[in-house]
């Protein structure tokens, strides 16, 4: 069997992260998905030395227990997980949000759409260019 990349969805909301699973399914890239539904459970799963890495995070910026910008922030500052592509995929289009998530060295900000189809293809295209097309540390 060939690489199969895993993803991790931060995503604490079930409707979000059942959209994103759609599009996931119906991307054409196969690939394992990892829920984590707030921030200290993304955290936990990504500094679990036992645990392997996904080769890219979707990360909503709004969590519970620890926000997006947090997540990333200690994304990047460990020599572990600061070269994981990191893709904020989240609600807001708050130019300072998108310039902060840069600041922080996001890859990539892709904002929700709440038309469906829009949304899947966003999500389908961002997966095509982060996993089949770039290429990624762990593969």
């Amino acid at each position: 069997m060939g690489f199969q990349p895993k993803v991790l969805l931060v995503e604490p909301n079930d409707i979000e992260e059942n959209r994103a699973r759609q599009a996931i399914t119906q991307s054409g890239v196969a690939c394992t998905v990892w829920v984590a539904r707030d921030g200290v459970e993304a955290c936990n799963r990504l500094f679990d030395k036992s645990e392997s890495l996904p080769d890219i995070v979707l990360l909503e910026l709004n969590l519970p227990k620890l926000d997006g910008f947090e997540v990333l922030r200690q994304i990047r500052a460990n020599e572990r997980t600061r070269r994981i592509p990191v893709i904020v995929l989240t609600q807001s289009g708050e130019v300072a949000d998108v310039d902060r998530c840069f600041d922080l060295y996001a890859n990539s900000y892709v904002q929700k759409d709440k038309d469906l189809e829009i949304f899947e293809t966003r999500l389908r295209l961002l997966l095509y260019y982060w996993i089949a097309v770039n290429k990624n540390v762990n593969a």
